[in-house]
């Protein structure tokens, strides 16, 4: 009898102590994610600011000036709106950026950077800033692999959008613009369907 004690009293330690280093890990892995979402965040800031330092910066702001002056609803206006609400300007020679951020309804946080780049690789845009991005966001946030690849092949199916610019699609709805991307992944997805067996 006593041996059968001693037994049951030693695995109940034993199940403390799992649960302790399952929490301390869980711990560990949050305080982990949370560095490397800082280490994006400092990173985004710092490339921003340096390409500021070569360009006139009243030239954007008085570009984001004429957004605020298109109708409310327009691309033009939600650019502008999104970029005050985030305390933030227009990134020289990357202004389209931010029109993908508005349109495709990305955030201005790391994670949704990130998956903004992996929606745009899967649109056709191969340039080297996406690749790095998107790098840089795999290598540090592996918990999001998933949600990077369901945006890549959300992408593969939108109609491409990589050339477009804030002066050619300002003046439109946005709401209007969304529902053209998001019909053609329909009908791609549709379309692909299609063909399985």
């Amino acid at each position: 009898m006593i041996d059968k004690s001693y037994g049951a009293f030693f695995k109940k330690i034993s199940a403390f102590q799992n649960i302790k280093y399952v929490t301390s890990y869980k711990r560990l892995m949050n305080l982990l994610q949370k560095i490397a979402r800082q280490i994006i965040k400092k990173s985004f800031n710092f490339s921003v600011w340096t390409i500021e330092q070569f360009h006139d910066k009243n030239y954007y702001a008085d570009k984001v000036n004429e957004l605020r002056k298109y109708p409310i609803g327009t691309l033009g206006y939600d650019i502008a709106k999104c970029l005050d609400e985030n305390k933030l300007g227009l990134v020289p020679n990357y202004e389209s950026h931010d029109l993908k951020h508005v349109l495709l309804d990305f955030k201005m946080t790391p994670v949704d950077e990130i998956r903004m780049q992996a929606f745009m690789l899967g649109n056709g845009n191969y340039s080297v800033p996406c690749f790095a991005i998107l790098t840089f966001g795999v290598i540090l946030l592996p918990d999001e692999w998933l949600l990077f690849y369901k945006d890549f092949k959300r992408g593969r199916l939108a109609k491409p959008i990589s050339t477009w610019t804030i002066e050619k699609y300002a003046k439109f709805q946005t709401q209007t613009l969304r529902e053209q991307v998001i019909e053609t992944q329909t009908e791609n997805k549709n379309r692909n369907d299609r063909h399985l067996p």
